[in-house]
């Protein structure tokens, strides 16, 4: 049996980090945003249990594998309710970037349960870490966004067809590639 070793330590103690330090500053009383900050610190506090579960698994216990998938559903399940949290309108790509991030976490589980199920399989193991990284990194762009700051990867310019170069067109990027 191969042991899984996800690196959720750093991402998400700087994720909880920031999200506190961000709860922290005034942007006046809004329930809804109060709410939606809320909301996140119970998200990212779980996934802060999650990473500290994940570490503690014993790698050569025979029970790792179920424990790591128990934990993995687990996790999955939190995303999916992130996902579904009303995201106030002052925090622009949020809710789209929290759906694509639950359903990269939807996919990073339901390939490690394939490649864990039964027989060993590496080339499902390695599709399923590539899913959980894009479900992270759209994590680091949400906390970024919450924090004010739009990343500029999630966005392309693009000249307008009438050649004049100082007008471009603003639009989002889709992660087609990825």
């Amino acid at each position: 049996m191969k042991t899984i070793r996800i690196p959720f330590k750093y991402i998400f103690y700087s994720f909880l980090l920031c999200f506190i330090m961000f709860s922290l500053t005034g942007c006046g009383k809004d329930d809804k945003i109060e709410n939606y900050k809320a909301n996140m610190n119970q998200f990212f506090e779980n996934i802060r249990i999650f990473d500290s579960s994940i570490n503690a698994i014993d790698p050569n216990s025979e029970t790792a594998t179920t424990e790591l998938l128990s934990l993995l559903d687990s996790m999955n399940t939190s995303f999916s309710q992130m996902a579904s949290l009303e995201v106030p309108e002052s925090f622009p790509g949020v809710e789209d970037l929290a759906t694509q991030a639950s359903e990269y976490m939807s996919e990073a589980v339901s390939f490690y349960h394939q490649a864990y199920d039964g027989e060993y399989d590496a080339t499902l193991e390695d599709v399923a870490r590539q899913n959980y990284e894009r479900a992270n990194l759209r994590l680091q762009y949400i906390v970024s966004i919450l924090h004010g700051d739009i990343p500029e990867e999630i966005y392309t310019y693009e000249d307008d067809q009438t050649d004049n170069p100082t007008e471009d067109e603003f639009s989002e990027d889709e992660f087609a590639e990825e």
